[in-house]
């Protein structure tokens, strides 16, 4: 039944062609055979006669031959096989005596198998790769390579093996793509392609800007770790921190290559180690995140009030990171500041943070400042010293009939407590008692309702809050005597009215 379609078939072929009947043909389906198919070569005389057959100059089997009619013979190739290939010849002896021959080549391949070669590849960065190409046909299979359509030749990097395989040295994630090995029968377009794809693994790396990170704890403060990771497969990034942290207040981005830290404490501070793993291998980096603190000065007392005479002691406790060096300063009415010494004065700094006044005077009633001082800043805390006023100095008065105004050559020492009233007295020279008024510190110094033309014995002393300071140096002053006043004489000429 197959054999009748196929002459149906090449009689199709030949009323397609239109040949004349004076010439022979040879017709068949194609010309290349499949290994094991099988084939047929008809042959037109175009004219009676005796039709027979030769296969490379030898005749052929005849059980390969069979007659069609008296102008036709068909040959046959059943199962072919490689030994097939050859030139294939039809003779015919014309009645007319007349003889005449064609011949037609076939071809029998088996076409390019790859077989068991891979069609995926896995290597590791920076080795020396073979990918082979395992191509069996017949008869002879020329093989090529291609990569993104381009032929791939030997450049020194990459070399094509004796056995058709594919070295490249030194692969890169650049190498990673889709090859192709072709395989086409020798002389014959009879091609076939097997497409590898190359995929390159890449250890991962990990690359940070700063080692140290600095910064001063402190709720506005936020902090940004960062690391930088490369790998194939793209890695995944593991965040190690230290125990002491709490994680409600960190953050990550997308892929976890940025660390934000939000309201840094101390507590923040340590190695956070930054990890990036594939299925490769894995790497670290490690930031050593360094957390100041500004400086704190914490008092016993921020205010003590004490009399002459006595003893004042006040601590200061400071805290930071780094540990702040502590210092006390005296701070004077024109803003100066005057470290404390740590000797043995009567004012000093014992152990470090202790400020001592031995015998308490006036003067050194005012502000303390306890410094906290360190790199990540400075801090400090006012102490407040209040005792009585100090005796007021470089006094002198001026006399008027009924008065005595107070002048101060030097400022008064208040103490550190700010002076609210003066007392003010006098006696003259035959009274033993003094005469005293109170008056505010805001109202002019003067003694008023004196006698005058009569010396008087004056001082005044000040008062804050805490108490009445010393007298001031006696003064002995004489007030003045009153003029009397004339009425206006009348004019020599008095104005006439008209």
């Amino acid at each position: 039944m197959a054999e009748s379609m196929l002459i149906l078939r090449m009689c199709s072929i030949m009323l397609v062609l239109g040949f004349s009947e004076a010439n022979m043909e040879i017709i068949t389906s194609k010309p290349d055979v499949l290994l094991g198919e099988n084939a047929m070569l008809l042959c037109k005389a175009g004219g009676e006669g005796d039709i027979t057959w030769q296969k490379d100059g030898e005749d052929a089997e005849d059980d390969q031959v069979e007659k069609v009619d008296e102008t036709s013979s068909k040959l046959l190739i059943r199962n072919a096989k490689i030994e097939d290939t050859g030139r294939y010849t039809c003779f015919c002896e014309f009645d007319t005596g007349h003889r005449d021959d064609i011949s037609y080549t076939i071809f029998v391949y088996e076409p390019p198998s790859f077989g068991q070669t891979p069609a995926y590849h896995e290597f590791l960065e920076g080795q020396d790769v073979v990918i082979t190409c395992v191509v069996t046909g017949k008869p002879a299979v020329e093989v090529n390579w291609e990569r993104d359509h381009q032929k791939l030749h030997s450049d020194g990097r990459i070399t094509r093996l004796k056995d058709n395989s594919l070295q490249i040295n030194n692969i890169s994630r650049k190498d990673r793509g889709s090859y192709t090995c072709g395989a086409k029968i020798k002389d014959r377009p009879i091609f076939k392609k097997h497409v590898i794809s190359i995929f390159v693994n890449v250890p991962p790396t990990v690359k940070i800007h700063e080692e140290v990170k600095k910064v001063t704890a402190g709720p506005e403060t936020n902090v940004s770790l960062s690391c930088l990771v490369e790998g194939v497969p793209q890695p995944n990034i593991i965040w190690t921190i230290p125990d002491s942290s709490d994680e409600s207040r960190y953050k990550y981005n997308s892929d976890k290559s940025e660390l934000i830290i939000s309201s840094v404490v101390r507590s923040d501070y340590g190695e956070y180690i930054c990890t990036a793993k594939n299925k490769i291998a894995e790497s670290s980096a490690m930031i050593m995140l360094d957390v100041s603190e500004h400086p704190v000065a914490v008092l016993s007392q921020e205010k003590m009030e004490v009399e002459p005479g006595q003893t004042l002691s006040v601590s200061c406790n400071v805290s930071g990171h780094p540990m702040p060096a502590l210092q006390w300063v005296r701070k004077t009415n024109n803003n100066h500041l005057v470290t404390v010494d740590a000797g043995g004065g009567r004012v000093r700094m014992e152990d470090g943070y202790v400020l001592v006044i031995d015998n308490v005077t006036p003067s050194d009633g005012g502000l303390y400042s306890c410094m906290a001082i360190s790199p990540a800043g400075n801090a400090s805390t006012d102490f407040s010293l209040q005792t009585w006023p100090g005796k007021a100095s470089q006094v002198s008065g001026t006399p008027g009939p009924t008065s005595v105004h107070f002048t101060l050559g030097a400022s008064l020492v208040d103490g550190g407590s700010p002076i609210t009233h003066f007392t003010l007295q006098w006696k003259t020279g035959r009274e033993n008692n003094w005469q005293e008024r109170v008056i505010q510190s805001t109202d002019p110094l003067v003694i008023t309702d004196l006698i005058p033309y009569t010396s008087y014995s004056v001082r005044f002393a000040p008062r804050n809050h805490l108490g009445q300071g010393g007298f001031s140096d006696e003064l002995t002053v004489r007030t003045q005597g009153i003029r009397e006043c004339h009425p206006p004489l009348p004019p020599l000429f008095p104005h006439s009215q008209s």
